[in-house]
């Protein structure tokens, strides 16, 4: 079979639903459901005054929320993600005060993140987009996938406190359970957060996911 015949039926396989890609080069017959979180009607609302006021905006929304189903232990209150551009993360901060959404934080240090954050009813946390995230689009909502979600829990350590320990080894288990995760996005994504290398580590020393995905 020529190099391009061969390309073109892994595609075509994966476009079919009849395996799916785990790793670079390596594939599986066991297909599992992608992971499409929830979008509550906070998460659809600011993403619709944002795409309205900054229309060539690359963005993406999401809530902690969305984590709860892989969690053993439930936090009692949630915050929303609004990762921006990097250049319009102050007009976008100044354009969110404005409408009264919430409290709004941008990128927040320590103390801020365990005298506020957490307190507040409705904490909306404005982040840096880092290039090339992967993102997907859900009721014309974007949005993070299930790979972006697992680095960014990892790399925001202090942010994401109640994510983290234990309860990051069992939201990283049940998601491999139950979801596909494409590991070559996972780590070239971790590789622009700088994170690649110690992510592998603790995927290896702590979680049940195969040793030859993340070896190759």
């Amino acid at each position: 079979m020529k190099e391009t015949t061969f390309r073109w039926t892994i595609y075509n396989l994966k476009e079919k639903q009849i395996i799916s890609s785990i790793s670079r080069g390596l594939f599986t017959l066991s297909f599992k459901p992608v992971f499409k979180p929830n979008i509550d009607k906070v998460t659809q609302k600011i993403y619709a005054i944002i795409e309205k006021q900054f229309s060539t905006l690359k963005f993406c929304v999401w809530t902690t929320q969305i984590v709860s189903e892989f969690m053993l232990h439930l936090p009692a209150k949630h915050i929303t993600i609004l990762q921006v551009e990097k250049e319009a993360l102050e007009p976008a901060y100044d354009f969110l005060k404005e409408q009264k959404l919430g409290d709004i934080f941008i990128q927040p240090k320590e103390k801020e993140i365990e005298r506020y954050i957490y307190e507040s009813k409705k904490a909306i946390v404005l982040l840096p987009l880092v290039s090339k995230s992967p993102i997907q689009k859900i009721n014309n909502v974007t949005t993070t996938t299930l790979e972006k979600l697992i680095v960014d829990l990892y790399s925001d350590k202090k942010l994401f406190a109640a994510f983290q320990g234990s309860e990051l080894t069992y939201i990283v288990n049940t998601a491999y359970s139950r979801y596909a995760i494409d590991f070559t996005k996972v780590f070239y994504y971790a590789k622009r957060r700088r994170k690649d290398i110690e992510l592998r580590q603790f995927f290896t020393d702590k979680t049940d996911i195969p040793k030859n995905i993340l070896n190759d």
